[in-house]
């Protein structure tokens, strides 16, 4: 029943996490919602290898946390940039930086 709601509740950050990278154009807020993506998928691998008691798990979840922490300062730096040199953070505006 618990890991039933785990599950759930995955599933639902995960979505929340799809509707902001969707909805937005924000190019931070893109990144977050890829981030939290990443942490839910964590979370639901985490309730499914909760039976497995040898640590078999711990590689795949450090190295998920790894990449979603190396996204969360590459986020910071980004931001920082764009907000320093007074760009827009329009993703519309910075694909039209490319051309």
């Amino acid at each position: 029943m618990i890991e039933q709601m785990f599950i759930v509740i995955s599933f639902a950050v995960f979505a929340l996490g799809i509707a902001g990278l969707v909805s937005s154009r924000n190019i931070v807020i893109m990144l977050l919602s890829t981030e939290i993506m990443l942490l839910s998928s964590t979370l639901l691998a985490l309730v499914f290898f909760s039976f497995n008691v040898n640590g078999q798990i711990l590689p795949l979840l450090f190295t998920i946390w790894a990449i979603a922490s190396a996204e969360a300062i590459t986020v910071i730096v980004f931001y920082r940039y764009l907000i320093t040199s007074k760009s827009s953070l329009d993703i519309k505006i910075l694909s039209k930086l490319r051309e």
